[in-house]
């Protein structure tokens, strides 16, 4: 026994055991794959969540428990988590950047989208004081939306950031793949509850409708256009066989919950996604793909066969058409107040505060804090507007520019562009489209600002880590 431990003590691992370490020292021996599984363990249980609320919810059936569920399970477990575990990410990133002696500042300049979100936050923090306050609806959000103003920041300190820091392709594809795997399951669980329901069901929300866990049809509708757009760029580019089929169903399944779901701007959000499939593939293989319309023929098939099915097709239609002619006629009139389910008089009251108030706006949750009630909604149903409402042309003009510069920044590196984040750009897309015609939730939001952080290229990391083994490239199969 003496003589095994005296061999283990000759050994190397022994030695570096039981060496004393500065604290410098000990950071050194963590690699940077350590802040990746940092952020793949926040974003892994943020998608899991709609799983964990499902559950209770499908026992008992209650509407106001699964408000509750919602807001309890986000704000007393997973925000916090995720806020605590962004703070790992990023001191473990700091000092090893530090260490290393990385040129920080000029990194910094070498992004500037990622400038703009900053300076778009610090302007927030600033405009908060110039307005409203620190008034209830700031800090704990308004209604069903539940958005207050440190979850906002939230969006952007942790969620995109997160995504950015999720370097690791094999984590990426796993994350990626399980949230669609979760996509699926509530989409089913959705379609077997619409079918099996009563009508007078807390489930059919306020019309027979879809609304899954979310507590409201568009807020579903903002989920469904982001895994939409995810399972649209993953049939493409995903190189085995069985996960393309895998996504090409969810595709389908998804098209026809969001039939029945009938949010319309997602659907409008959807089909962008699809389109821009067909012409980011031209852009970055020099070449149309005919795998790169397969998603949009299942897409609209899906989404027309539903509605054709139940009515909603030939109802949107002419609803559309007639929203677009009173608006092009008498955009004043009754008529094109309803337009868009009253969107079009809701746009008319938020700009008209925008020009009263054009560099501050009217403050976070400005409608609802100074009791707008004429508007008849808390938020402008246009997340561009918005930001532009709440936080002035400034804050409108950083949001818009910050997000396009995500996407310049890709075009620019097109030829890495690896097929993750492709998927990733994809189903941020979409959701930025319909975001055109819907508002930012706690509960859907951070999907969003979660695939912007995975698609936001940073100089030669997507290609530096070793390639996952199912999803390598993008355009060798595409």
């Amino acid at each position: 026994m003496k003589i095994r431990l005296q061999e283990l003590k000759e050994t190397k691992a022994w030695r570096v055991l039981t060496a004393r370490h500065s604290f410098g020292a000990l950071f050194d021996r963590i690699p940077w794959l350590g802040v990746s599984v940092i952020a793949f363990i926040a974003l892994a249980d943020f998608g899991l969540w709609p799983l964990m609320v499902l559950a209770p919810t499908l026992q008992h059936l209650s509407f106001d428990r699964m408000v509750d569920w919602n807001r309890d399970l986000l704000d007393k477990a997973l925000f916090p988590l995720v806020a605590w575990l962004s703070v790992a990410a990023y001191l473990l990133a700091l000092v090893k950047a530090l260490r290393e002696k990385r040129p920080l500042l000029r990194s910094a300049r070498r992004n500037p989208a990622l400038l703009i979100f900053a300076a778009l936050l610090v302007w927030e923090t600033v405009n908060m004081f110039f307005t409203n306050g620190l008034t209830y609806s700031v800090m704990h959000g308004a209604g069903l939306k539940h958005e207050s103003f440190p979850l906002h920041l939230e969006y952007f300190l942790c969620f995109f950031a997160l995504g950015l820091f999720l370097h690791n392709r094999a984590l990426k594809l796993w994350l990626l793949r399980g949230m669609a795997i979760v996509g699926v399951i509530l989409g089913a669980t959705s379609f077997y509850l619409f079918h099996h329901l009563t009508a007078t069901s807390w489930y059919y929300d306020w019309k027979p409708v879809v609304a899954s866990i979310f507590t409201n049809i568009n807020y579903y509708g903002y989920y469904l256009t982001v895994f939409i757009g995810l399972s649209a760029a993953m049939m493409v580019v995903e190189e085995r066989r069985g996960w393309r089929l895998f996504h090409a169903a969810a595709l389908v399944l998804n098209a026809v919950v969001l039939g029945y779901n009938d949010t319309v701007g997602a659907q409008i959000g959807s089909l962008f996604a699809c389109l821009f499939v067909i012409v980011a593939r031209r852009v970055i293989d020099g070449k149309f793909s005919r795998r790169a319309f397969a998603p949009l023929i299942l897409f609209a098939a899906a989404l027309c066969l539903t509605g054709a099915l139940n009515g909603r097709l030939s109802y949107n239609t002419t609803r559309i058409s007639g929203d677009v002619s009173a608006i092009l006629t008498q955009p004043d009139s009754g008529r094109a107040n309803i337009a868009g389910s009253g969107r079009w008089y809701i746009w008319k009251c938020c700009m008209e505060l925008i020009a009263k108030n054009p560099l501050f706006g009217i403050g976070y949750e400005g409608i609802n804090v100074r009791n707008l009630a004429y508007i008849g909604n808390q938020r402008p149903h246009n997340e561009i507007m918005q930001y532009t409402l709440f936080y002035g042309i400034p804050g409108g003009l950083l949001y818009f520019c910050g997000c396009l510069g995500v996407y310049l920044r890709a075009l620019r590196r097109r030829a890495r562009l690896d097929a993750l984040t492709f998927a990733a750009l994809t189903a941020a897309f979409g959701y930025l489209v319909g975001s055109n015609f819907g508002l930012t939730v706690y509960n859907t939001a951070p999907y969003f600002f979660i695939m912007l952080g995975l698609g936001y290229m940073q100089g030669g990391v997507e290609n530096a880590q070793a390639a996952a083994p199912d999803a390598s490239g993008g355009s060798k199969n595409a």
